[in-house]
């Protein structure tokens, strides 16, 4: 029925037309046909709605199958089908730049909104309901930040956006083409009581990088003062406080607020250890240079790895686990720059993390657009020494982590499933490792 919790971004577009006098209802998608009766127009906020992200690429790449992200936008237009005759289908979201590739879809539904939709929705919304015909792909250009409404329910895992957009520039990557804007920390903090109030244990702060909020110098280097002052602030109202994302070359270039976070936290003392993702993407220094050389800022690309791995040991000394991405098969990759790549995974092993390693997309909404799609089919031996090399540090780290994730559960069904699984991914890595060296012997 009506979720108690929903998307972040699906509570943005709920708040904007709430804001503007329509009478809006948020649903989970098992339930919508209870719906549709009534509904004059629906609104679907898609995160990958055909597989095409770089995490669904890589793993059905990698281990076959149909991503299940697909599976469910699927079920979901199927259940839509006998109601199109009476209701506009509007689709919106991070993937919905998917369904401009796909000509089926994009006629399926009436309109596609790619980009920020705070200030479009409310007037499309009106056309729609008038039974005007609407434009099939809509761009939008991003909202000056005092445009961007408050939220009105609580989102899913009390996700809260403290900045929206980047600025570093990388051309691989949709968020860092945005110029980057600051929420307002009295906004923030509303949302904060409102997710509290609403019955989720704590809050997860969201940006590309949750450092540089407030941040003002062009290359980069965090205001540590206003970050400081964002999380006393938020955890004088809850004491779960969760990050996102946030750059190596931030923590790299002020390493006291990765120190003053952990402290205001209280990382190590109630809570065992910090997640948060974070972007190591190459050890080339060309690949830095020609595809993110904002990405480094302050420092230069040649300096990357020593950035990285300064970072990485910062992190662990603070308790902090980053679950860090590499991008595999970016346009001109060379061997050179996969080896360099490897030297550098295995520079990190001393330090407590994850790495993943993805495929490179040419996203509708990246610089690299018009780049070709990498292939499972163009895997190298180097790309195999790779992903070796990243899951045997995951796998060297996995039990640590294990001990300190579990730390606080007293669940014992949930701890005894969860070590299963471990013990299961490291026993079928052991059988596939040796499969992978065998082929490539």
């Amino acid at each position: 029925g009506v979720v108690k919790f929903a998307p972040y971004g699906l509570r943005k577009v709920e708040a904007a037309l709430i804001e503007n006098g329509f009478n809006v209802v948020t649903v989970h998608p098992y339930d919508i046909e209870k719906y549709l009766s009534n509904a004059k127009v629906v609104g679907v906020s898609v995160m990958d709605p055909l597989g095409f992200g770089p995490v669904s690429v890589t793993f059905s790449s990698l281990l076959g199958g149909t991503p299940s992200t697909r599976l469910e936008f699927v079920n979901l237009m199927e259940k839509l089908r006998p109601f199109k005759d009476k209701i506009k289908i509007i689709v919106g979201g991070p993937g919905s730049w998917q369904l401009e590739w796909d000509e089926y879809w994009k006629n399926f539904v009436d309109c596609i909104i790619i980009g920020e939709a705070d200030e479009v929705v409310p007037d499309l919304f009106r056309k729609a309901l008038r039974g005007e015909i609407l434009p099939k792909v809509i761009h939008c250009k991003s909202p000056d930040v005092e445009k961007i409404p408050t939220i009105k329910n609580p989102s899913v895992n009390g996700l809260i956006e403290i900045s929206r957009g980047c600025g570093r520039g990388c051309r691989f990557c949709s968020e860092t083409l945005k110029r980057r804007r600051d929420i307002p920390l009295n906004k923030i903090l509303e949302e904060v009581k409102l997710n509290i109030r609403g019955g989720t244990r704590g809050v997860l702060l969201h940006a590309e990088d949750v450092l540089l909020y407030g941040c003002k110098d062009p290359k980069f280097v965090p205001n540590e003062e206003k970050v400081v002052e964002l999380f006393k602030a938020v955890k004088t109202i809850t004491n779960h406080v969760g990050i996102s994302h946030c750059s190596l070359a931030a923590v790299c270039s002020k390493p006291k607020i990765v120190e003053e976070i952990s402290h205001i936290l209280e990382v190590g003392e109630k809570i065992p250890m910090f997640g948060v993702q974070t972007g190591v993407e190459t050890g080339s220094s060309r690949i830095m240079e020609k595809y993110m050389h904002g990405k480094c800022l302050p420092f230069h690309p040649n300096e990357w790895c020593d950035v990285v791995e300064q970072a990485f040991a910062i992190m662990h000394d603070n308790l902090w686990i980053p679950a860090a991405t590499l991008l595999i098969g970016l346009p001109d990759e060379t061997d050179d720059d996969i080896i360099k790549t490897i030297e550098l995974v295995e520079r990190l092993r001393d330090y407590r993390s994850l790495i993943v390693p993805l495929i490179f997309i040419p996203m509708e909404v990246c610089a690299l657009r018009r780049e070709r799609r990498f292939a499972k089919e163009s895997l190298r031996e180097t790309h195999w020494e790779l992903l070796i090399a990243c899951m045997d540090h995951d796998i060297y780290w996995v039990d640590d982590l294990e001990e300190n994730y579990l730390a606080g559960f007293k669940n014992i069904p949930v701890k005894l499933g969860y070590q299963a699984f471990a013990w299961w991914v490291k026993r079928a890595w052991k059988k596939r490792r040796g499969e992978i060296l065998k082929l490539y012997a």
